[in-house]
This record gives C-alpha cells, sequence and structure tokens, in this order.
C-alpha cells in the first residue's frame, strides 16, 4: 500500500548535502529522498556572461515557509546586493472540511482508509498550493518568475504508516514533511525550479531585512522574514555563480 508523498515527488530535483528526508512507503520497498539548497540553482545554466547582471536584475524568486495547513510566500528580484520587495501572500493550503492534521485525523482508522486520507490532503494541498504561487506570480511579471525556495527542517518520520501513527510526535513531523513538500511539489508543476534550503542555513540578513520590511509592511513577522531568507538564498546563489 502506498500512502502520502506519492509519485509526485519522484519529480523533485534530486539536491545534495544533508537537508530534511523523509521515507515513501511502497507495497515493495521504501524509497528515501533528500533536498537541500545546492550552490547555485540550475535555471542560471545557458546565460551567457554578458546577459547575467541584466537577467538576475529582472528574475524574479520566491521563497515560502508552510505550516500546517498554510504557507507564507515572498517575492523578490535581485541583485542580491540590493534586493527589491515585489509581493506577498498567505496561501491556505487545505479547503474547508478536509483535515488540516490528516495524520492524527488518521490515527483512529485502518491503514487502508488512513492512507486515502492522506492522499486525499496531500492531492488538495498540491493543488491550493499551486494556484497560490501562481496567484503571486500574477503581482508581477509571470515571465521572470524563475525559482521558489521552501524552507525545510531536518527531521525523519519512519517509512511505515503504522509507526507514524503510533507517535504524536511523528505525526506532527510527518504533516510538516507533507506541506512542505506539497509546496515543492507546486512549484515544479508551475515550471519553476523547486529549492529546498535547510531552516538552519538561512542568512541573517538583517539589513536586507529591515529595508525590505519597510517595503512590505506589516505584518512583517518572523514567517515572513524566514521566507524572504530563503528568497534571498536564490539571489545570492545567482551572484555567486
Amino acid at each position: 500500500m502506498q500512502f502520502g508523498w506519492r509519485s509526485r515527488f519522484r519529480r523533485a530535483e534530486p539536491l545534495t548535502a544533508g537537508c530534511e528526508w523523509f521515507a515513501l512507503l511502497s507495497r515493495a520497498s521504501s524509497l528515501v529522498r533528500s533536498a537541500c539548497v545546492p550552490a547555485a540553482p540550475r535555471w542560471l545554466a545557458g546565460y551567457r556572461a554578458a546577459d547575467y547582471g541584466q537577467w538576475v536584475t529582472s528574475a524574479i524568486v520566491i521563497g515560502v515557509v508552510a505550516k500546517t495547513g498554510s504557507a507564507v510566500t515572498v517575492a523578490l528580484s535581485g541583485p542580491a546586493t540590493a534586493p527589491r520587495f515585489r509581493a506577498r501572500r498567505e496561501i491556505e493550503l487545505i479547503p474547508p472540511g478536509l483535515a488540516v492534521q490528516p495524520y492524527h485525523a488518521a490515527a483512529g482508522m485502518d491503514l487502508a482508509a488512513a492512507g486515502e486520507l492522506i492522499a486525499q490532503v496531500e492531492s488538495a494541498a498540491e493543488e491550493a498550493a499551486a494556484a497560490g504561487l501562481r496567484a503571486v506570480a500574477a503581482a508581477v511579471p509571470a515571465s521572470a518568475v524563475r525559482a521558489v525556495a521552501v524552507v525545510v527542517k531536518a527531521v525523519s518520520v519512519p517509512g511505515h504508516l503504522a509507526d507514524i501513527l503510533r507517535s504524536h510526535a511523528w505525526m506532527h513531523a510527518a504533516e510538516g514533511v507533507l506541506y512542505r513538500q506539497t509546496v515543492l511539489a507546486a512549484a515544479t508543476e508551475c515550471g519553476w525550479a523547486a529549492r529546498a534550503v535547510e531552516q538552519a542555513a538561512l542568512p541573517a540578513a538583517e539589513q536586507a531585512l529591515n529595508t525590505l520590511g519597510q517595503a512590505a509592511g506589516r505584518p512583517w513577522r518572523r514567517i515572513e522574514k524566514d521566507a524572504t531568507r530563503a528568497a534571498l538564498t536564490l539571489l545570492t546563489a545567482a551572484d555567486d555563480d
């Protein structure tokens, strides 16, 4: 039986180094996938050095922090030395009537029903995330969006659904991974490069955050700042290429 994180995440680009990982249960075996931020985004490939500065300045990158049932996005343009705030949006990932905490809701079910519920939530969250990301792109020149960075955490979950459902802590961890990975899958679905950025690797960027926060206005909470930091890693990676 397959549950949660279905085959759609096989589309995610394999990345390197230690970062959030998760287990996928299939009828035959478990697959472990890894995701983290690389030295530079691949969407820079093919651009000539002579055109580089102009392209980076016009490109839009989106940073995302996903939490249980929702996500906060911040869009920036470069260059990294003078980032510009472009847009932001809070995305509701789960429609009314569907469990926001699917693993908790599945705890009393048989495994087949539990797997179906989790897959349903996963599918709805990815659809909502894609719609929300497109709405962010609609606020800026859509053709300029190049990549999306999602903040992740270094957590692990068992490869068997039954084991996850035995532990309250694992259910929380699995739900966090589910929402983060649905946003990554949604970004890929939209045709943009998807990058996972580990929470611990986010830059401090205090001066940039102060300037961008003034342009963005309230609310400017930790979650908006972390989404901004994630977007800045893409601009930094571009400038360092």
